[in-house]
C-alpha cells in the first residue's frame, strides 16, 4: 500500500469514527425543521401522520449513517419495506414527483444536520469528506427513486388504480365543461357511470384510514355505480341522484357531504365547496353526513382567510407575547362559554373575582367592551377561526390562503404555523 493510499485509508477510518458516533434520532430531529413547511412534508405528514413521518426521518439517517459508516448499503429486506411504503404513497394517489422532491431535499438536510452535530474540529475533517460524502447521498438517492419508480409503475397496473385513474379523467374532464368524446364515453362505459345529468357531487372521508382502504372504498363506490377516485386522503367523485349510501354509511368512520343534484355548470365551484366543508367537519370531529348549513359561520372565515386572520390579529394580538398567556385563554374561554361568568369560573376553574379582574385587564390591553355584542361577536369569531384553522388562539399567520390548500388536496391545518415556528 502507498503512503498516499494509506493516508486516505486513516483519513476514512477517522471520518467513520466521527460518523459511527452520530446518533440516528439527532440528525432526523435537526432534519426536520428545515423539511416541515415543505408542501411535500406537510402532505406526508397529514397522510401518514407527524409520528410516522419522523419515524420515517430517523430510519432513512440511520440508513445512511451506516452505509457512511460501514460502507455496505441496505439490504434485500430493506429494500423490499422501502418498496412497500412507495406502494402505499402510489395507492394513496401521492405524486410520484413530491416523493422523489422530498428525498432529494431530505438528502441536502441530512448532510446539513450531521455538520450541524459535529465540532468544529469534526467539521473541518468532514469536509475534507465531502465529496465521498456526497457520492454515499447520491447512490442512496438513486437506490429510492429505482423503489419508488418500480413501485409507482406496478401500482399503476394494477385494475383498482386503472379505474381510479379513469374516474378521475373523467370527473376533471366534465368539471371542465369539455365536450363529451368517444373515450369518456368509453371510460364511463367502463366505469358503469351514466353520464346522463343531472350529477350529485360528493366527497368523503375514512377517518384513521390506511391508504389502502381509501383505494378499496373508491372501488366499492365505482361497483356500485359512483364515479369515485382517492384524492389525497379523501374520496372524491360523482352520484347519480338515486345512488343508495346506506351500506356505506354502516361504516362510523365515514365523513361524507354531498351537494344537490347539479348539471355541468357550478359542478367544480360545488365540489370546491364540499372539500372545505369536509375539511371543516373533520376537525369538529363529526362523522355521519354533514350539511353546509351545519357549519355556516365557520365556512365564511374559511372562505376569507385574510380577513378571518385580521379578525384574529384584532381580538387576540395585543394579548401575544409577555405573561398574557392566562387572559388570552381567558377570553377564549369567555366565548366558547357565551361569555357567562359562572360557566367560565366553572370551566377555567378560577374565583369570580379572578375572572372579573382579568376581563378588566383584557378590556385594557385590546380595547374592547366585552358587554357590547359586537366586541363579544369578534372575539366569538376569532375563537372559531383559530378552531377552523387548527393553530392556537393568538397565533399569527403564515400567509398561506387556507381556501386554496383545501382546494387543491393539501392539508389546510400544515399551512399555519406561528411566526417563530418558521423562524
Amino acid at each position: 500500500m502507498t503512503d498516499r493510499s494509506e493516508r486516505a485509508a486513516l483519513v476514512t477510518a477517522a471520518l467513520r469514527d466521527i460518523l459511527e458516533h452520530l446518533d440516528a434520532d439527532a440528525v432526523a430531529r435537526r432534519m426536520e425543521p428545515a423539511l416541515r413547511h415543505t408542501p411535500e412534508y406537510v402532505r406526508l405528514a397529514r397522510d401518514c401522520g407527524a409520528s410516522a413521518l419522523r419515524a420515517s426521518l430517523r430510519r432513512h439517517a440511520g440508513l445512511l449513517l451506516h452505509w457512511m459508516v460501514r460502507g455496505t448499503p441496505p439490504d434485500s429486506y430493506v429494500l423490499s419495506e422501502m418498496y412497500e411504503r412507495a406502494r402505499e404513497c402510489a395507492a394513496a394517489g401521492q405524486p410520484l414527483d413530491s416523493g422523489l422532491l422530498l428525498h432529494r431535499r431530505g438528502a441536502r438536510v441530512f448532510w446539513d444536520a450531521v455538520l450541524s452535530l459535529a465540532t468544529e474540529k469534526e467539521r473541518a475533517q468532514l469536509a475534507d469528506w465531502a465529496d465521498q460524502g456526497r457520492r454515499h447521498l447520491d447512490s442512496y438517492l438513486d437506490m429510492v427513486t429505482r423503489m419508488f419508480t418500480q413501485a409507482y409503475a406496478d401500482q399503476a397496473d394494477l385494475p383498482s388504480t386503472q379505474g381510479d385513474r379513469r374516474a378521475h379523467t373523467l370527473f376533471d374532464r366534465l368539471c371542465a365543461h369539455l365536450p363529451i368524446t368517444v373515450e369518456d364515453q368509453e371510460r364511463a362505459d367502463r366505469l358503469g357511470f351514466d353520464l346522463t345529468p343531472p350529477y350529485v357531487p360528493f366527497v368523503v372521508l375514512l377517518d384513521k384510514a390506511a391508504p389502502a382502504e381509501r383505494a378499496d372504498l373508491a372501488a366499492r363506490l365505482r361497483t356500485a355505480g359512483a364515479l369515485a377516485f382517492v384524492e389525497d386522503v379523501r374520496v372524491t367523485g360523482l352520484t347519480g341522484p338515486a345512488f343508495d349510501w346506506s351500506a356505506f354509511m354502516a361504516d362510523r368512520r365515514l365523513l361524507l357531504a354531498q351537494d344537490l343534484p347539479t348539471g355541468r355548470t357550478g359542478l367544480q365551484t360545488a365540489v370546491d365547496n364540499l372539500r372545505l366543508l369536509v375539511d371543516v367537519a373533520s376537525r369538529s370531529h363529526r362523522r355521519g353526513r354533514v350539511r353546509v348549513e351545519d357549519f355556516l359561520p365557520q365556512l365564511l372565515l374559511a372562505h376569507s382567510p385574510e380577513l378571518a386572520d385580521a379578525v384574529a390579529r384584532r381580538v387576540f394580538g395585543p394579548l401575544t407575547g409577555g405573561d398574557n398567556g392566562g387572559l388570552t385563554a381567558t377570553l377564549a374561554c369567555l366565548a366558547e362559554n357565551q361569555f357567562d361568568n359562572a360557566s367560565t369560573t366553572a370551566a377555567l376553574p378560577m374565583h369570580r373575582n379572578t375572572l372579573l379582574y382579568r376581563i378588566k385587564q383584557i378590556e385594557k390591553l385590546t380595547g374592547l367592551d366585552l358587554q357590547r355584542h359586537s366586541d363579544r361577536a369578534l372575539v366569538w369569531l376569532a375563537v372559531v377561526w383559530a378552531q377552523v384553522s387548527s393553530r392556537p388562539v393568538g397565533s399569527r399567520s403564515a400567509r398561506t390562503n387556507w381556501l386554496s390548500a383545501a382546494s387543491n388536496g393539501a392539508d389546510p391545518t400544515g399551512t399555519f404555523s406561528s411566526e417563530s415556528e418558521q423562524r
